[in-house]
Order: structure tokens, then C-alpha cells, then sequence
């Protein structure tokens, strides 16, 4: 098994600074200078992510001839961890995710006492809302780069497009996704479009990577890509994805009461790259006992050196992750991954697949370019 971090001068931190450079919006990291190249030849540029579609997947579910896999302009990297939360927020805004202190799915938030999945404001265990609005963007607010370009640019036709699950989201599913993509590039003014869609990433969580049903939605992204393309010769699309999946075994954080006595709390962040909050003159027992049970499926991390190490990127880090991360990170080098028990069964048992670990498959996106 190949085990990779970001690339911190090929990843999508540097894609997203790309585009600031492009409108002349000051950068905030460095760019990719052969996508800086392609980008000043257009004044239609459009992004596509699709979720969890990455190199692994298309690897796996298309043949190298396929005209989709031809348009590959190159492979990049995802930021750490290679999950929704922190790789989408980068891309938005040109910072890593140190820097946003969107670092993960869920975080345990002091002022409800409970782990908050940061998307949705959602008790991570109830599903329950804690509170009106979002509390992770009211404490780590930003200026995305669609906000950025259109202050810069007020005449340009800047836009984006999301399914129906992210507020204010139009999108009824991945048809409709390319009737409308096909709308709004139809305009004829220059413009700066980001489209997001939520899958193949749910469908791979809760069938694997090998699914039939997952290999038809590959192929008619792929399809609607090169359609919409094709319609529209005059103008640039770049498509990519944040991150990929692997399967995964589900271990119960419970399941070692010796272990499990050693903590405050569940584990936040991710079930593959994890925070653990230990009890105090409890931390050499954790670690002797993490190393015993888990040291084969993951690396372990103390808070220092995750900040040292600069495992979320490069940059300042924002107020928030003092916070949220813990006095360890366990990182997955293997085919786990942290859960918890609901009436004594694995709360995430149906989930086949899942991301945020080390592995290359969860790491590594290609990113497509058509029309250059």
C-alpha cells in the first residue's frame, strides 16, 4: 500500500490560487504555473468538482482509452485530511486547512459540549441542529474566491451551482445538474463558474468502491462532462474532484475499555484521521495502549507534532483549531477506521467505503482539462 501526504506546490490549495491569479486577485500561496498558462488564453472558465471522484476511482472504473480519461491534464493532490470539509473549503478559498480551521467533518464545540458535524450544524450523534445558523461559520468565517473574483470583477458573470442537500442548493439530481450547468454556460458574457456535486462520494460510502451503481455514475458524469463540452467549444473546463475513497473496516472506539477509559470524549474530526482528548496523567497509558491495539492501522500523532509538521498545510493557523485539535491525532495508514457503538452495534455499519486517511486512493485527484 502506497502512502502519500499533499503536495504542497501540486494540490488543490494551489489550483484555488490559480484562479485568484488569474482575475488578479492577490494569491495566497503559490500557483500551478501550467494551469496559469491555459487560464490567461480564456475568458469562460468553468470548475466542476464531483465528489470523491478521484484518480483510484477513474482508474478503476474507466479504460485508459476512454475519451474522459484522454482529457487528464494532470494528477494533484488533495489537502490533509482528503475529506469534503477541509479539501472543498480549500479550493473555495486558497487556504489550507490550517489556515480555516476547516480541518474535518465533525468538531467538538465547548460551548454545546458535543461533537458538531460542521457542514450541517448537526449533533454528530443525534442529528440533531444545536443551534439556529452554522457555529463553525460564524467562528471561522471567509470570503470564498467567487466573492473575491466578483469584487474585482463586477462585469464578470461569476456563479455556482449545488445540489439541493447544501443550502440554497437547486440541484434535483445529476441530470438536472448538467440541464442547468448547460443553461448558465449558454450565456454568452465572460464568466467564472463552479459547480459542485455531492457524488460519487455518498453512493461509493454506502456501496463500496467497486459498485456497480457507482461505476454507471462515473460513466454518465463522464458522459455529461464531454456533452457539455462539446456544446460549448469557446469555453475552458477544468474537472476534478476533492478527494478519493477506500473501503474500510469500522472499529469501535469502545471496544477496548482500557483504552477507551483513557479519553474525555468520542474521537472528533474524522474516522481516519481522528482527535483524541486524553484525561489528564492518563496520556503515556493512551499511548501505550493505542500502539498495542491500533499501531498496525495507523501512526499517532501528539498535538505538537501535527502542528510541527504542518499536516494541515502551510500558513497561520486559525484561532479555532487551538480548539479543536486534540492532545493526539491517529492517522490511517490502513483499511480502518474509527466509530462508535449505538446500542451496542457500529453506528457506521452500512458505510462500505470511506476517506481521510494516507493512502494514495484517498489522496491523489486528476484533474481534467477540456477545451484548452
Amino acid at each position: 500500500m502506497k502512502l502519500l501526504r499533499p503536495d504542497y506546490n501540486n494540490c488543490l490549495v494551489n489550483l484555488s490560487n490559480s484562479f485568484l491569479n488569474k482575475y488578479g486577485v492577490p494569491t495566497f500561496h503559490s500557483t500551478m504555473k501550467d494551469v496559469d498558462d491555459i487560464l490567461l488564453k480564456h475568458d469562460k472558465v468553468v470548475v466542476l468538482l464531483f465528489d470523491g471522484m478521484g484518480k483510484a476511482l477513474l482508474d478503476r472504473h474507466l479504460s485508459p482509452d476512454h475519451p474522459f480519461r484522454r482529457t487528464v491534464f494532470k494528477t494533484i493532490t488533495s489537502t490533509f485530511p482528503p475529506t469534503t470539509v477541509a479539501a472543498t473549503t480549500s479550493l473555495l478559498n486558497g487556504k489550507f486547512p490550517i489556515e480555516t480551521g476547516w480541518l474535518g467533518w465533525n468538531q467538538y464545540f465547548k460551548e454545546f459540549k458535543r461533537n458538531v458535524d460542521v457542514f450541517n450544524n448537526d449533533d454528530s450523534v443525534t442529528k440533531v441542529k444545536v443551534a439556529p445558523g452554522n457555529a463553525l461559520k460564524e467562528k471561522a468565517p471567509y470570503d470564498d474566491i467567487l466573492t473575491l473574483i466578483s469584487r474585482k470583477h463586477p462585469e464578470l458573470y461569476v456563479t455556482s451551482l449545488w445540489p439541493t442537500i447544501v443550502a440554497g442548493g437547486t440541484v434535483a439530481d445529476l441530470p438536472d445538474f448538467f440541464t442547468k450547468m448547460e443553461s448558465i454556460c449558454s450565456d454568452s458574457r465572460p464568466k467564472f463558474i463552479y459547480g459542485y456535486w455531492h457524488q460519487p462520494d455518498g453512493l461509493i460510502h454506502q456501496n463500496g468502491v467497486g459498485a456497480p451503481i457507482v461505476h454507471q455514475t462515473i460513466e454518465d458524469i463522464a458522459r455529461g462532462v464531454l456533452d457539455l463540452a462539446k456544446k460549448h467549444e469557446d469555453t475552458l473546463f477544468l474537472v476534478l474532484a476533492d478527494h478519493g475513497l477506500v473501503d474500510v473496516d469500522f472499529l469501535a472506539m469502545e471496544e477496548h475499555a482500557d483504552f477507551y477509559a483513557t479519553t474525555k470524549r468520542m474521537f472528533s474530526n474524522e474516522p481516519r484521521a481522528p482527535f483524541f482528548f486524553v484525561k489528564p496523567l492518563q496520556k503515556k497509558r493512551f499511548e501505550k495502549l493505542f500502539e498495542r491495539y491500533y499501531g498496525q492501522e495507523f501512526i499517532l500523532l501528539k498535538r505538537k507534532e501535527v502542528l510541527e509538521q504542518q499536516w494541515f498545510g502551510e500558513g497561520k493557523p486559525h484561532p479555532v483549531c487551538k480548539e479543536f485539535i486534540g492532545d493526539y491525532m491517529a492517522v490511517a495508514i490502513d483499511y480502518k477506521a474509527f466509530d462508535y457503538l449505538i446500542d451496542g452495534k457500529i453506528a457506521h455499519a452500512k458505510f462500505k467505503a470511506h476517506h481521510a486517511g494516507m493512502t494514495e486512493d484517498e489522496m491523489l485527484i486528476d484533474l481534467m482539462i477540456l477545451n484548452q
